[in-house]
């Protein structure tokens, strides 16, 4: 059970993040103090003590949120089944699009984390999210390893890899596309493979 903060601490929390986020992405994170959050944020250092240990323990949380939510909107429905995943390229899963919301939701963040002064490690933990989920489809789509043409394991890590460099250009564009858009363009890509769609012509 979530637990609805008064607006004035959500408030708060907001402008230290955002404050932590801009300084990060001006000089990196080893390289600010909790003065620098505290006088970007407009607040005393009073105010961020209530609320964190230090500047690595506002980092853990921001990013352990962003990151859990990340994995939850990924997540598959009760009761699914994986013709509804791969029966029609053009209607993408709700999923695919929800992550795409996400991530255009807090797209500072995700720029300034996976960016040049990002943290280091950021990109693991959501290449491993998405890997987790992804091996689960793995095995809704073939319960058999041995019935696999490829290993399990390297179709997985491959699948990964394209997910998030996807998300990553989509980011480093400025979001050109539409979340749905670039979920069709993901589903179609774990569906056919990008060789077969060099060859396509979508109406």
């Amino acid at each position: 059970m979530s637990i609805k903060l008064d607006p004035r601490i959500k408030r708060t929390l907001h402008l230290i993040s955002d404050a932590l986020l801009s300084l990060i992405e001006e000089k990196g994170f080893d390289h600010i103090t909790v003065r620098d959050i505290t006088s970007r944020a407009e607040i005393n250092r009073a105010t961020f003590y209530l609320h964190y240990q230090d500047k690595y323990d506002l980092l853990d949380k921001i990013v352990d949120e962003k990151i859990n939510e990340f994995a939850t909107v990924f997540q598959l429905p009760p009761g699914f089944e994986i013709d509804d995943f791969v029966k029609d390229v053009d209607t993408p899963p709700d999923s695919f699009v929800r992550q795409f919301e996400h991530i255009a939701d807090y797209a500072k963040f995700y720029k300034v984390m996976l960016g040049a002064h990002g943290l280091t490690g950021f990109a693991m933990r959501m290449e491993e999210a998405i890997r987790k989920s992804l091996y689960h489809r793995s095995i809704i789509a073939q319960p058999h390893d041995n019935q696999a043409l490829v290993p399990r394991e390297l179709v997985v890590r491959y699948a990964t890899s394209a997910h998030l460099g996807l998300i990553m250009y989509w980011l480093e564009n400025n979001m050109p596309y539409t979340p749905k858009y670039m979920a069709i363009q993901l589903i179609r890509l774990h569906v056919l493979g990008p060789t077969q769609l060099m060859k396509a012509n979508f109406k």
